[in-house]
């Protein structure tokens, strides 16, 4: 019995310990890594609240930009960025993230992309009004030339 129970405490623990592993990013400044053929950017704002960037670098995915707040991705066709306190700027979505595999998906891509490489922070607000702001400290270094899959 005392077996039994020790094993069971040590393999709740490696779960725990790879379910870590997989957490990704801080609330202070952009942080970057690679999985799988994806170069990946994030930056949190508090638990559930995320940017997230995947590169493509010899995946079969394309390039995206998809942002969490509350732990839920965007419902609706569009996203509200507003960066370091300018007007702000609404963003459409395909499939809930900000694609680039179409023309004028690149377009939009490459957009958001500057914007968060040259700003200091952005404003997030979801169309049900869920909204969060986030530190851009680091995005530029973290987030690299990302080519917007349509180019590729």
């Amino acid at each position: 019995m005392f077996k039994t129970i020790k094993r069971l405490i040590i393999a709740t623990a490696l779960v725990c310990l790879a379910k870590a592993s997989f957490a990704f990013g801080n609330d202070d400044s952009w942080v970057s890594g690679w999985g799988m053929g994806t170069k990946e950017a994030v930056v949190t704002n508090g638990p559930g609240n995320e940017i997230y960037v995947a590169c493509d670098e010899g995946s079969s995915l394309s390039s995206s930009i998809r942002f969490i707040l509350g732990g839920d991705s965007p419902k609706g066709h569009a996203i509200t960025l507003t960066f370091d306190g300018s007007d702000p700027e609404d963003f459409w979505l395909a499939d809930d993230l900000i694609s680039s595999d179409c023309r004028a998906c690149a377009a939009n891509f490459d957009r958001v992309i500057q914007l968060l490489k040259s700003h200091k922070s952005v404003h997030v607000r979801f169309e049900n009004g869920l909204s969060s702001k986030f530190n851009l400290a680091g995005s530029g270094e973290a987030i690299g030339e990302c080519i917007a899959g349509f180019y590729k």
